[in-house]
């Protein structure tokens, strides 16, 4: 049986969790705050596992608890369609979003869609707990996309030239030329194994893994990303739910997309 923080129930990535979306509309609709019982015969759930599904959602502001009882819709969606990015990427976190939710129960890490823009990268729908509440929030800003495995992973996908990265800096550097040959090194494993793995440059206690997405048939690549501090476990040991993540937001984009 799962605990109250492990998944909800077991099946394919994002399937237990899309009756997260029913509720959302629900508590969306509804001209006041509901009580868990309003909510059970609403969405026609049973109240022990509603019960579990807004523990998850509380947590992460999807809803938000008042008065101990009474449910409403929290901040995570108004702050998800205020962030700047891709305008096809922000539509896209709708559909992603209870994929993104999942990997965020198996894992209890950091996760996040990495987008590139130019040369920096950009996180929008991100999930994290109490514990990981700083370095969420640095990661709102964006950063040099070489300085990150997100980064790294979709210049690699996108067939960048490493020495372009670089290309302000004094040239002939023997430390410049040093770095992009081990960037150009890193691009090719990046693309023979589909994964990139990284210490944060720019936010120091920030360890990623990324694995790159498809939005849809003709949509942009975007980077799954699961991030934790430097001193938790290996996030390598992630890998395969990551993958799996990956794998099911691409089929179920290419359906409806």
């Amino acid at each position: 049986m799962d605990d109250e923080r492990g998944p909800l129930a077991p099946g394919p990535a994002g399937g237990p969790l899309r009756k997260a979306l029913a509720v959302l509309e629900t508590l969306a609709e509804a001209s006041r705050p509901l009580t868990l019982s309003e909510l059970s015969h609403l969405v026609n759930l049973p109240k022990s596992t509603l019960h579990r599904l807004m523990r998850v959602l509380t947590d992460i502001g999807l809803t938000a608890r008042k008065e101990s009882k009474y449910y409403e819709l929290g901040t995570y969606l108004p702050r998800l369609a205020a962030t700047s990015g891709p305008a096809p990427v922000q539509w896209l976190n709708y559909p992603v979003t209870p994929f993104l939710i999942e990997l965020f129960q198996l894992t209890n890490r950091i996760v996040s869609l990495g987008t590139l823009s130019g040369t920096s990268v950009q996180h929008v729908g991100t999930l994290y707990g109490q514990e990981h509440v700083r370095l969420a929030m640095a990661l709102r800003q964006p950063v040099p996309a070489h300085g990150s495995a997100a980064g790294r992973l979709l210049l690699a996908m996108a067939e960048r030239n490493p020495a372009d990265l670089f290309a302000t800096t004094m040239p002939g550097s023997r430390v410049i030329s040093a770095r992009t040959d081990a960037l150009r090194r890193e691009f090719d494993r990046i693309r023979r194994t589909g994964l990139s793995y990284a210490r944060s440059e720019h936010i120091p206690e920030l360890v990623e893994l990324a694995a790159p997405v498809r939005l849809g048939k003709a949509g942009p690549m975007a980077a799954i990303v699961v991030g934790d501090t430097v001193r938790n476990r290996d996030l390598r040991t992630v890998a395969r739910v990551l993958l799996e993540t990956v794998d099911a937001i691409e089929q179920d984009l290419v359906a409806v997309c």
